[in-house]
């Protein structure tokens, strides 16, 4: 799975000085098998290499992006091709092991390992291939976002998506996908045209002679039901500039930061579908980021530009880079750091926070650690009507969606953190926010099934019935038979 697309500039500073790799305790919720490391693995070959424990690889393909969970597979599967995921799946079969699947490993909540089980590790196979007479991409599932977006640069197009570098694009998209081009093509998941997938008894299967399992793997098929092998986009032509704003107001009251959220949710109604916008409060400061992919802004977003600035105590200086360069800027970070990000829910607008915002942003003005709300733009294209029946992304209606963070830096602090987001989390659910974005897991949301996948969630019980009728495939809140 994938981090979110922020653009907020403290965020970049923690990815950039993420410390190595330090214990912290196992997550309660993965409910540790019994085993211990084992002096014999199953054969490798090219296809499949098997590592245990005290193997030399081991901790380095273990290693996911947040260090605060440390689950330890009983061996990991480190794939090469679709060969290789079946004979993987054909070992979990007779150890009777649960199967993690890690492409991008930038789940939230460390969704893509596990404890004592199998880890399917997807991240060598990342070849992309572009055909230039259908304008379609194929790529393999441990492709990752900031390479995608180089390789298809080269031939003047993209996928809309995020802007981390170091994301899957299988995670991304499997659970929907949104970023800076969203407003304008739609959620990344709305690109797929195809995959191929390997279900929980080694069986291949291909989107194309069966709609259904597209329809799914639009929203619905981070580590549900099958591993996905390949993936086939429609690509677009790439913008050729980007441009970016940011607006900071410092020192905020409570109360100034809510009133500020309240005109921030009011000039977004006019966002151009070319523009993206969120509002980012960390600590007591508030930064507005503000991008767009036309050539020329248009008045609309003139004027939204002129409101920002007035009050802001610090304004940057308009970029407008090539395409590219611009994506770059907010790439991110790659080394593993500790977090606990969650979704903070999707919202209609303002008044579905207006009560909750302003002990929130008092509880995050205090908080010990750096922590974060950021909300992001949504609507545009994600809102076309005719879209709805073919994914299972569910929450195209909302235009808005939250996301809590929360960064740290020893182990120690982990249960602070954790508890930090419990507590505003916990007033988020009491004041009625119930959707959430299933990229953005929390491992203690109540009725995460409908808040993920609301009315799709039958749906994709069937599936899970068809394709993984074992449950081999497996995490804390995949699909339930």
């Amino acid at each position: 799975m994938n981090p979110p697309a922020t653009t907020n500039p403290s965020r970049r500073r923690f990815l950039r000085n993420a410390l190595t790799l330090a214990a912290s305790s196992i997550p309660a919720f993965y409910f540790p098998l019994t085993a211990d490391a084992d002096t014999s693995a199953p054969a490798s070959s090219t296809n499949v290499r098997f590592l245990l424990r005290n193997d030399a690889d081991y901790a380095k393909h273990r290693q996911i992006f947040n260090k605060r969970i440390t689950a330890m597979p009983k061996i990991i599967a480190v794939c090469a091709n679709e060969t290789g995921v079946q004979a993987a799946i054909a070992y979990a079969q007779q150890a009777k092991l649960p199967i993690a699947v890690k492409s991008g490993g930038h789940s939230f909540e460390g969704f893509s390992t596990n404890d004592g089980g199998l880890m399917l590790d997807l991240s060598g196979m990342n070849k992309p291939k572009y055909d230039k007479t259908t304008k379609r991409l194929t790529i393999q599932p441990g492709a990752k976002l900031g390479k995608v977006y180089e390789y298809l640069h080269q031939y003047g197009r993209m996928i809309p998506a995020g802007s981390c570098a170091g994301v899957g694009v299988a995670g991304l998209t499997l659970g929907g996908g949104y970023g800076f081009f969203a407003r304008q093509l739609g959620l990344t998941c709305d690109s797929l045209q195809r995959v191929r997938m390997v279900d929980g008894k080694g069986k291949l299967h291909d989107s194309s002679t069966n709609p259904e399992l597209l329809w799914a793997c639009k929203g619905g098929g981070n580590g549900n039901f099958g591993i996905i092998t390949e993936l086939e986009f429609k690509t677009h032509p790439a913008p050729t500039h980007f441009s970016s704003h940011r607006y900071k107001y410092r020192n905020l009251t409570p109360t100034n930061a809510t009133q500020l959220a309240e005109r921030w949710f009011e000039w977004m109604k006019t966002l151009p579908n070319t523009a993206y916008s969120s509002w980012v409060l960390n600590g007591k400061h508030v930064t507005v980021i503000v991008t767009d992919t036309s050539s020329t802004p248009s008045a609309a977003l003139k004027a939204i530009l002129s409101k920002l600035k007035a009050g802001a105590t610090e304004v940057m200086t308009p970029r407008k880079d090539a395409f590219l360069r611009g994506i770059q800027r907010y790439k991110g970070g790659v080394e593993p750091m500790y977090f606990k990000n969650v979704s903070a829910g999707y919202y209609q607008g303002f008044s579905d926070i207006k009560a909750l915002l302003p002990t929130i942003c008092q509880q995050i003005g205090a908080a010990k650690l750096t922590t974060i709300l950021q909300i992001n733009t949504l609507g545009g294209a994600i809102n076309n009507p005719a879209l709805e029946a073919t994914a299972a992304y569910p929450h195209r209606a909302f235009g808005y969606l939250g996301e809590l963070q929360t960064y740290y830096d020893k182990a120690t602090q982990t249960k602070q953190a954790e508890q930090i987001v419990r507590d505003i989390q916990g007033k988020l659910t009491a004041g009625g926010i119930k959707a959430h974005y299933r990229n953005y897991p929390d491992a203690e949301l109540p009725n995460w099934e409908t808040a993920y996948y609301g009315k799709s969630y039958p749906r994709l019980q069937a599936l899970k019935r068809q394709f993984d009728p074992d449950n081999l495939i497996r995490h804390p809140q995949s699909v339930k038979l």
